[in-house]
C-alpha cells in the first residue's frame, strides 16, 4: 500500500532524490561495515603476539634439554622441559584459532552490517523503482508518437488528464485547475495532462499534445 502511494504521488525530481538517497545509505553501510570489519581483524595482531610468544616459550623448552644430562637436576629439568613446551604449544594453538575466529568475526561483521540495513529497504524500493520506470517508458513512447502524428491524440491526452486527476494529491490538482473534475467533463484535458508528464518527469519536447 505504501509503495502504491508512493507510485501515484512521486515526482520525477522526487524519485530522483529518492534514488540519490538509497544509494548514499546503501553506500554508507557498507563503508561502515568494512571500517568495523578492518578494525575487528586488527585485533588479529594480538592472536599474532600470543602465537610469537608460544613460539618462543617452546624454544626456551627446547634449550633446557641441553640440561636434562645434569647430575641431581636433570630429572626436574626434564620435567619442567615438558611442561614447558607444552604451554608453549598450547599457546600457539590458542593463537592460530583465535586469529582464524577473528578473521571470521571481521568478516561477518562486515557483510551484516552492510547488507541488513540496506537489503530490506532495497527490497522494497526496487520493484516500486522497476514498475515505474516501465510505466515512464510507456508513456513516453507514446507521447513521441502523438508527436510525430502532428500532436493530436486527444484521447492518449484524456488518458493523461485522468491519470493526473487520479494521481496526483489535491493540493497540486488546483494549482493546475480551480476544478479540475469540471475540466475533465467538459474536455479540457491539456493542463491536467502536461501536469501528470511532469509528475513523470517526461520532458518538454515530449509533450507536444493537442491543445485543447
Amino acid at each position: 500500500m505504501m509503495v502504491g502511494a508512493l507510485t501515484r504521488t512521486s515526482s520525477g525530481r522526487a524519485i530522483r532524490v529518492l534514488d540519490a538517497g538509497l544509494v548514499v545509505w546503501m553506500v554508507a553501510w557498507v563503508v561502515l561495515g568494512i571500517a568495523i570489519g578492518r578494525e575487528v581483524r586488527h585485533l588479529t595482531r594480538l592472536s599474532d603476539t600470543v602465537v610469537t610468544a608460544g613460539r618462543a616459550v617452546q624454544e626456551t623448552g627446547q634449550a633446557l634439554q641441553t640440561l636434562e644430562g645434569v647430575p641431581f637436576v636433570g630429572g626436574r629439568i626434564a620435567a619442567l622441559d615438558r611442561r614447558i613446551q607444552a604451554a608453549g604449544r598450547s599457546a600457539v594453538v590458542s593463537g592460530e584459532e583465535s586469529r582464524a575466529s577473528i578473521g571470521n568475526l571481521a568478516v561477518l561483521l562486515t557483510v551484516t552490517i552492510a547488507v541488513i540495513p540496506t537489503v530490506p529497504i532495497l527490497a522494497l524500493y526496487a520493484p516500486f523503482r522497476i514498475s515505474r520506470r516501465r510505466d515512464v517508458r510507456a508513456v513516453r513512447r507514446a507521447a513521441k508518437r502523438a508527436a510525430k502524428r502532428a500532436a493530436d491524440d486527444p484521447a492518449f491526452e484524456e488518458f493523461l488528464a485522468r491519470r493526473a486527476a487520479q494521481n496526483l494529491p489535491y493540493h497540486r490538482l488546483r494549482e493546475v485547475s480551480s476544478n479540475p473534475w469540471r475540466d475533465l467533463e467538459e474536455g479540457r484535458y491539456r493542463a491536467l495532462a502536461d501536469a501528470e508528464l511532469r509528475r513523470l518527469g517526461i520532458g518538454r519536447t515530449a509533450r507536444r499534445l493537442r491543445k485543447r
